[in-house]
């Protein structure tokens, strides 16, 4: 079921280096801003959209009581957190409940909204590559994390004495030809066959039939890995839907599902 009829909800995801907010309507997006310092005022753009219904927020940083208490007012008592102790329609098994993170929780949410009765690997690249799995019936079943896109060329650069910084722009050969190559067929080829290689076991061991893939540096990973022949799903805004998800399921007990 999706939302009523002209209803806006709006997700927050805060990151470990920048927020995404997103504004639905009908489970929709319909509008979306990146920022990089949480408050109000960065937020006025999809705030004053028109009336707000609700909103879905969950953070792998500090949260700010302030900022929380200001956006509750607005969305009149409408805010719901995503943390450990709330209900969700899946389960999570996963030993430290506490410490994981709860994007992670939101994306397999997402997942289980966008392919309804399929078991996935979840891929959130972003300052740190996420890659967990996700069962037939929605339910997170624990994954692996690594160092993101940028962490990894930074960290060739600055312990080394000679390699230079590097990004995902440029020439990538399937073999570097020159220094700068190198580093990048490296790092992005290497996080593409780590996922390729999440994925056979994940397919051999639980039944994954896809990889969705969401986060700053998925644009760059979802071709790469189509181009090994693997069934892909990119979805830029996979957080947010399940963080719409959650909503629904706490204020009318049902998930949202993809119009």
């Amino acid at each position: 079921m999706g939302n009523k009829e002209g209803k806006r909800i709006l997700t927050i995801d805060q990151g470990n280096t920048s927020v995404k907010a997103v504004l639905w309507e009908n489970g929709v997006p319909m509008d979306w801003l990146r920022i990089y310092s949480l408050n109000i005022e960065e937020l006025l753009p999809l705030l004053s959209a028109g009336e707000l219904h609700g909103c879905a927020y969950c953070s792998v940083c500090h949260t700010d009581a302030k900022f929380l208490e200001t956006l509750r007012r607005l969305v009149d008592g409408r805010l719901l957190m995503l943390t450990p102790n709330v209900d969700l329609p899946v389960r999570v098994e996963y030993a430290t409940r506490g410490s994981l993170g709860n994007d992670r929780v939101a994306a397999a949410l997402g997942a289980s909204v966008l392919i309804p009765g399929e078991a996935a690997l979840v891929v959130d690249a972003g300052t740190a590559v996420t890659i967990d799995l996700v069962d037939c019936e929605g339910n997170f079943l624990g994954g692996n994390i690594a160092p993101g896109m940028r962490l990894r060329f930074k960290s060739l650069s600055y312990e080394t004495s000679q390699l230079p910084m590097v990004d995902e722009n440029g020439d990538m050969p399937e073999f570097g030809c020159d220094t700068m190559s190198a580093i990048r067929c490296g790092v992005v080829g290497g996080m593409v066959s780590e996922i390729a290689d999440a994925f056979r076991r994940a397919s051999e061991l639980y039944g994954c039939s896809r990889i969705v893939i969401t986060g700053s540096d998925g644009n760059v990973l979802a071709p790469l890995l189509e181009k090994r022949g693997l069934p892909v799903l990119m979805d830029p805004d996979l957080v947010g839907r399940g963080l719409l998800s959650f909503y629904e399921y706490n204020v009318s007990g049902v998930s949202a599902r993809r119009n």
